[in-house]
């Protein structure tokens, strides 16, 4: 990586740790659990852009391995706490959310409407379901990354013996 990527790296890692415990704090979260939703929230976005920019892996499959390595923390971690796991996780994935492509998909449909040419439509048109697929499957892979990972480990918690 170049010192331009390390830098970026690290200021995306940073603002992650304040993005993740400031949506908390809009839930109510108690403020002695806003460290760990800190610490995991920098550990989700250090995955994921470590992901895409050292290993070249697609953002989506980025963003689902993240999500799943919080997950997975927070199996361990929650429990000894005695805090509902979702307390932490979706505030901890939700420096993931794709907003620059939710962002290029909503301005394409609304340009849709004063667009002059055929040339520019079909930009359009492009541009929205290119960019908005995208941060649908980015949006699945979250989701997907935080659900699939109970079902493994909470298989059998109730059954009785």
């Amino acid at each position: 990586m170049s010192e331009a990527e390390m830098i970026r790296l690290i200021l995306e890692i940073v603002a992650a740790a304040f993005i993740g415990p400031a949506f908390a704090m809009v839930f109510g979260v108690r403020e002695r659990y806003l460290c760990c939703i800190a610490a995991t929230a920098a550990l989700c976005r250090a995955v994921r852009s470590f992901l895409v920019m050292g290993l070249n892996f697609d953002l989506v499959i980025a963003a689902f391995i993240a999500a799943t390595v919080v997950s997975l923390v927070y199996i361990y971690i929650a429990p000894r706490l005695r805090v509902p796991r979702p307390v932490f996780t979706a505030a901890s994935v939700i420096c993931l959310i794709p907003g620059s492509d939710a962002y290029r998909a909503l301005f394409a449909l609304i340009s849709l409407v004063h667009q002059d040419s055929s040339e520019a439509l079909m930009k359009s048109i492009v541009t929205l379901f290119h960019s908005g697929m995208r941060a649908a499957a980015i949006i699945l892979a979250i989701c997907f990354g935080i659900a699939i990972v109970p079902i493994f480990f909470y298989r059998y918690r109730h059954r009785h013996l």
